[in-house]
């Protein structure tokens, strides 16, 4: 939250100066640039990388280009879901959603636990007062994605038991225990927020809107997370194949749920990233499959493409002044 609350330091100094806006935006941008070229400067196994490459036939261009057509769609889902939170503080086109969600990747790329994608978003609003909404409405379809997440997670959990117990299962069924309790009161928690009298603007602002999602506007939220979930599951299974990590139809359906139920319950830093999930994913995917090389290729192949891309796209939007 340290990104949103030096944003929101700046709020009032952004709403009356936007060349200061545009610095910092350009700032934030060079930032993400460098990050970036310093994960390619470390990356050491370009050999590798390289190689997956060499002799493609057909049927694995197509699975490639696939992947990366699919990268859009992952966006316009999450898109679909922006745009409904923030339907009642700033109505917006589909596309005009999109480019705020291309542009959030940049936030996301270089702070801690993704913290910045939310207000790097709110940033491209037109009404920068309702900066903090947009940021806590952001929030709510975090929640959606994280109960998706559990919910297809963990039934593929308890059937990765069965192929391998040497994981600490019990870690996993206390997390859920209290997300799922957490979630059960936090309607509850926030209708009380949003009776108190906050003396920070930004914070009344805040728990309104958060008070203001009605359960069908939710169930819609977790509708589009279900969406983009299946495009990241699609994504993951083609890109394993495509770095010839084979498996058996039901492994696929037992590791990659628990694979990105497990990313998301765990959070790393940004700068750690990489190197966590290529952990998990070896523990996780070896369990069905030898190929320890292709497997940290495939997930060095979706960050880039479901990271890197979209960050490079949103700076490019930005820069060239068409998310004003």
């Amino acid at each position: 939250m340290f990104l949103h609350n030096f944003l929101l330091s700046l709020q009032p100094e952004m709403k009356q100066n936007k060349p200061y806006l545009r610095i910092f935006n350009t700032l934030l941008i060079l930032v993400a640039y460098g990050y970036l070229a310093y994960r390619l400067i470390i990356f050491d196994d370009y050999a590798s990388f390289f190689a997956a490459f060499q002799d493609m036939d057909i049927w694995h261009c197509l699975v490639l280009v696939t992947v990366l057509l699919l990268m859009p769609v992952n966006v316009l889902c999450e898109a679909g879901k922006w745009r409904l939170l923030l339907r009642d503080v700033e109505p917006m086109t589909m596309w005009g959603a999109q480019r705020q969600v291309y542009y959030g990747y940049v936030g996301a790329f270089i702070t801690p636990y993704h913290a910045g994608d939310y207000p790097a978003r709110a940033m491209l609003l037109k009404d920068k007062g309702n900066f903090s909404a947009a940021v806590g409405l952001g929030l709510v379809g975090t929640v959606a994605l994280l109960l998706v997440e559990l919910i297809i997670g963990v039934p593929a959990t308890w059937l990765f038991a069965s192929y391998d117990q040497s994981l600490p299962m019990q870690s996993f069924a206390i997390a859920f225990i209290v997300v799922i309790l957490l979630m059960s009161f936090l309607p509850h928690i926030v209708r009380s927020l949003a009776k108190r009298q906050w003396q920070s603007t930004q914070m009344q602002q805040l728990v309104m809107a958060l008070s203001k999602i009605s359960y069908t506007r939710f169930m819609q939220t977790v509708g589009w997370s279900f969406l983009r979930y299946m495009v990241w599951a699609i994504q993951l299974a083609l890109t394993l194949h495509f770095c010839g990590v084979e498996m058996l139809p039901m492994e696929y359906l037992i590791s990659i749920p628990f694979y990105y139920m497990v990313i998301s319950i765990f959070p790393s830093m940004p700068v750690l990233n990489i190197a966590i999930r290529g952990s998990w994913s070896l523990i996780i995917f070896d369990a069905f499959s030898d190929n320890a090389a292709g497997i940290a290729l495939a997930v060095l192949l979706i960050w880039l493409i479901n990271t890197v891309l979209p960050m490079l796209i949103g700076s490019i939007l930005y820069r060239n002044g068409k998310t004003k």
